[in-house]
């Protein structure tokens, strides 16, 4: 039996709770190097401006760089050497996480290079847009620092230490993390100067341009601070030239507070945020993390099978499951028997479910139509052009058309492509979190017409 949630009101899908600070920031500040087009309630914040407003505290400026989702870093692999003496290295390493300093990954992918510089593809667009923005407020910036590897950081370390004394140790790492350690490895951090030579850069006009109103300018940009005053030890003492780029959406998951009506801070003005807030207010998610859904992320089988069975009441499975990869004590144990007892699922072999593998877009459909009881669509021929007739999830993916459970209205999610020709649904395309909330919020609606069209039916009321 399939139970059918009531449907909460839709969200307001304007990032609506920035709206207020963006109007006073913009009015307290002429220059962001952004459009000075004032904020109106019925038009989305961007997410320049809504980073731009968002007001952090000293330390929460750290714990962003610390808690950022990042593209492009590996893992933390084995401590780097630093002097060659092993016990040294341990001690300076030691003292190194005493003052704060934690360990940094290296790029997984290559770097981009911009005047000589290399940085993540992302930090090197984001500095230009810095950049120009400076520039046209009659300032200039320019990098002195930007990616550096283990050895180099090693290099600068020795350098400054000269020696293996406690006081060396301390003295080097007032301003120097230890290899291993420094934001610079993950290619997201730079120093930077006013001019050639310049070493007071916490002093210049181009620095309070950058930090007026809460670092507006820079968290425009998607930058903050790497080591601002005030802040609790983390490494270096603080450091007025360093600046990290860790984008708009961190920015504002940063320094978010959740609400009942806006529990997540990465859904603001997503075409997908009343699903996503719709399943939450029911029970069926709690995001992927600390406030946040990660609505672009690809959704995998065993969190579309979990959904699913949350959507459904959290039914008891009648009997286990003969797939040897779904274990007993794995969060989706439960939804995977469900599914299979209820024959929404037969898995990807007698034994397997594949639980991690994405789900793509004709297996999501499949489900919901299966839960639907399998019913046949009204029209027989292939309503988009990568599903055809001979497909598992031909009459799935009509139905799901008929019923508005997917659309014609957008290319690339069934609908026209720009030269009129038959739209496609991308059927073996990975099912996003997004779309899996609003596959699921219409499957909802869709039933709950049903429900009201059986009772209308039957004179009931």
């Amino acid at each position: 039996m399939i139970l059918v949630r009531p449907r909460s009101g839709d969200t307001d899908r304007t990032a609506g709770r920035f709206i207020a600070s963006v109007v006073a920031l913009l009015l307290a500040v002429g220059s962001l190097g952004l459009s000075a087009t004032p904020v109106r309630a019925e038009h989305p914040v961007s997410s320049a401006q809504a980073a731009a407003a968002t007001q952090l505290a000293p330390d929460q400026f750290l714990a962003i760089f610390d808690n950022a989702d990042l593209p492009g870093l590996g893992g933390i692999g084995p401590a780097p050497a630093i002097t060659g003496d092993a016990e040294l290295d341990a001690r300076i390493r030691a003292v190194g996480e005493q003052r704060g300093y934690t360990r940094r990954p290296l790029p997984n992918r290559p770097l981009a290079r911009f005047e000589g510089w290399l940085m993540q593809p992302e930090a090197a667009d984001a500095w230009q847009a810095l950049r120009t923005a400076a520039r046209e407020a009659g300032l200039t910036i320019r990098i002195v620092a930007a990616y550096r590897g283990h050895e180099q950081q090693a290099s600068i370390y020795r350098r400054r230490a000269q020696g293996g004394s406690g006081d060396a140790i301390n003295r080097a790492l007032a301003g120097v993390a230890p290899p291993g350690h420094s934001k610079h490895h993950t290619g997201y951090a730079i120093d930077v100067a006013a001019a050639q030579g310049d070493l007071t850069f916490g002093r210049t006009q181009t620095y309070a341009w950058m930090a007026a109103n809460n670092f507006a300018n820079a968290k425009a940009h998607g930058w903050i601070p790497s080591y601002p005053e005030g802040s609790k030890p983390a490494g270096p003492n603080p450091e007025p030239w360093e600046f990290v780029w860790v984008g708009h959406e961190n920015i504002i998951c940063g320094g978010f507070v959740p609400t009942p009506e806006h529990p997540f801070c990465d859904t603001g003005g997503s075409a997908f945020e009343a699903d996503i807030n719709w399943l939450a207010t029911q029970g069926i998610t709690t995001g992927c993390g600390p406030n946040r859904f990660c609505l672009n992320g690809d959704a995998t089988r065993a969190q579309a099978a979990t959904l699913l069975w949350r959507h459904a009441g959290r039914p008891t499975p009648e009997t286990g499951t003969p797939f040897v990869d779904v274990p007993q004590d794995s969060y989706y144990f439960q939804a995977v028997a469900w599914m299979h007892f209820e024959g929404l699922t037969t898995g990807t072999s007698a034994t397997s479910f594949d639980p991690h593998r994405k789900v793509s877009r004709a297996e999501f459909v499949t489900f919901l139509w299966r839960i639907a009881s399998s019913p046949e669509p009204d029209t027989a021929a292939p309503m988009f052009a990568d599903v055809a007739a001979s497909t598992f999830a031909a009459k799935a993916v009509n139905w799901a058309a008929e019923t508005g459970i997917t659309t014609l209205a957008t290319h690339g999610s069934g609908g026209s492509a720009p030269d009129g020709s038959v739209p496609r649904f991308e059927a073996t395309a990975a099912t996003t979190r997004g779309q899996a909330a609003a596959f699921i919020h219409r499957f909802a609606d869709h039933q709950e017409h049903l429900v009201d069209q059986s009772s209308e039916d039957d004179g009931s009321s």
